[in-house]
């Protein structure tokens, strides 16, 4: 049975794993965190999941949680590096999923990472990186033949980062193939419910390919997150991605 405590629980994402874990064997929630302020703070998590209840309430301080296997965190940049260092503290795996970092907050994940197993991912869906294994078929000659290449990205109304962390992560992926000799464009769509949806387009003349993903469902990054912190649990220290998970 893998422990696991969930980092930024309150949000859609939070749920989303305690509710995945809820019919999933060989992983229990024994912890859920998020900020001070939270208006959930004390409720049990089964009942903040709208689950049945699990005898374990929302805290706000890493220092209370019981002895876990991984961390998962889902929150904000800032808090994020709350868990990293009560992970780096106790030796404890995490998985991260938060999105928005900036360039020095990377360099500093990076470096923790020399101490403890760390996994990275803007999006932690099985879909995103069979594209990238798709687009790593292809040549650097092949892209740059490309006039344009443009990743399109939707959300729903209410997401905070414009353009999303699954898209820039598409970018700098597709930056590196063609060596930066092309600039890659990101178009943002902000409107209704959508969970998220990714299009890369490669457009030459009168010719265009498209290759896309669309998560019907907010469980298929739950999904992920689980395969990843149980992956990560017997993993040595470093800095991984979900592409490692499946090479």
């Amino acid at each position: 049975m893998l422990k696991v405590v969930v980092s930024g629980f309150t949000g859609k994402m939070g749920k989303a794993l305690m509710a995945k874990t809820h019919y999933k064997e060989g992983f229990k929630v024994v912890g859920g965190i998020a900020s001070i302020d939270n208006i959930h703070l004390g409720k049990d998590l089964g009942e903040i999941a709208n689950l049945e209840k699990t005898g374990v309430n929302l805290d706000c301080s890493f220092k209370n949680i019981p002895k876990t296997d991984v961390i998962i965190d889902f929150s904000e940049p800032s808090f994020s590096f709350e868990a990293i260092k009560y992970s780096k503290e106790n030796g404890i795996p995490i998985v991260i999923g938060t999105t928005g970092f900036e360039h020095e907050q990377l360099s500093l994940i990076s470096e923790v990472s020399k101490t403890i197993p760390i996994l990275l991912s803007a999006n932690t869906s099985l879909g995103i990186v069979f594209i990238k294994r798709l687009l790593d078929n292809l040549s650097k000659e092949s892209l740059i033949s490309f006039d344009e290449i443009r990743v399109w990205e939707r959300h729903h109304k209410n997401k905070i980062d414009s353009p999303s962390g699954t898209a820039l992560d598409l970018r700098d992926f597709l930056s590196r193939a063609v060596e930066s000799e092309k600039k890659i464009i990101i178009d943002t769509e902000r409107e209704g419910k959508s969970v998220g949806e990714h299009k890369i387009s490669l457009i030459k003349e009168n010719e265009l390919i498209e290759i896309s993903h669309k998560a019907l469902n907010r469980s298929i990054f739950a999904e992920g997150a689980l395969e990843a912190a149980r992956w990560l649990h017997s993993q040595p220290k470093g800095l991984y991605t979900m592409a490692d998970i499946y090479s």
